[in-house]
């Protein structure tokens, strides 16, 4: 067993795969995988991740994708995998990408009428369609033209982010659109909870697992960001469930907080360092350093690392 574990450094746009051994480290820069760009921004995003997705596809992989924590989708849009399961807890994220991946055009068509406007921006705030294109287009506009590009909810499922002040936002990118209903075509969309998303998850499958990371700690980059919130009991279940999926002949990757309650709940499981800069946050200056765990239940293309 390596007495270090491997770290991801993620830096200036490149993954770079590292394992220091005294004063010796090697290192490999990871490809970047072309894949197609998410069209939404969201917390917890996983780009850094998914310009290296052809990185963490095993080499026998014929089976299904599964991702039940959705959000921006940077990883199944980097794997171009169409054979998929896509889910996530929030409906109207859900609606989103139906509507993309069903009426692209009518998206395109009422994004493009929609005004950068701080009275606009309130009246789309306040607003709930009924169709899924409109649907689409409010989530869009919103994550667009919020406060740091983020969505967030209160306890009673309304959106609550104040009005962003930026130069020029770009509201409709029509390229990234088209693109991601091309690469959504086939593939199953549903909202719900992971472990209903999983049950059907077989041998040879590939699961990719993000859940919101917990709070109260010092490594921790991220915020409560949505409703209701992911507890300590939720991370305990999916832990269990990624187990049970390992066990199973799944090939599981989870990405979280790198503290020692968190990746103890995930015992056999290979244990990647991630070291980059903070996405969160107003201003640059207020962006710190964020250290993640990347979980896998094989080790990331061949590289040996502690398991835990």
């Amino acid at each position: 067993m390596p007495k270090t574990t491997a770290t991801l450094r993620v830096e200036a746009g490149r993954t770079i795969l590292a394992r220091g051994n005294g004063a010796a480290v090697d290192t490999m820069t990871l490809p970047r995988s072309p894949g197609v760009q998410p069209f939404l921004k969201w917390t917890g995003g996983k780009q850094w991740l998914g310009a290296v997705a052809d990185a963490i596809r095993p080499e026998d992989f014929s089976g299904r994708y599964l991702e039940p924590f959705l959000g921006g989708g940077s990883v199944f849009f980097s794997l171009g995998i169409q054979r998929a399961k896509l889910s996530d807890a929030c409906k109207e994220l859900i609606h989103a990408y139906v509507g993309v991946r069903d009426s692209p055009e009518r998206v395109i068509d009422v994004l493009r009428s929609y005004p950068y406007d701080r009275a606009f921006f309130e009246e789309i705030r306040r607003s709930c369609p009924r169709s899924t294109h409109t649907r689409a287009a409010r989530l869009i506009y919103l994550n667009k033209t919020a406060f740091n590009g983020m969505y967030r909810v209160n306890l009673k499922g309304e959106f609550n982010v104040p009005f962003g002040r930026f130069v020029n936002p770009t509201i409709c990118n029509v390229v990234r659109l088209r693109a991601a209903s091309t690469a959504l075509q086939g593939v199953d969309l549903e909202q719900g909870d992971f472990q209903t998303a999983l049950r059907q998850a077989a041998d040879g499958d590939l699961v990719y697992l993000d859940p919101p990371y917990i709070t109260g700690h010092r490594n921790n980059g991220f915020v409560k960001y949505n409703a209701p919130l992911f507890s300590w009991n939720d991370q305990a279940r999916l832990a269990k469930q990624a187990l049970e999926l390992r066990d199973r002949g799944v090939s599981v990757i989870v990405s979280n907080s790198d503290h020692h309650e968190v990746t103890s709940l995930y015992r056999g499981f290979y244990r990647y360092v991630v070291d980059r800069n903070s996405l969160i946050g107003g201003a640059g200056s207020k962006r710190g350093s964020v250290r993640e765990a990347l979980l896998t239940s094989t080790p990331l293309q061949g590289f040996l690392t502690q398991r835990i």
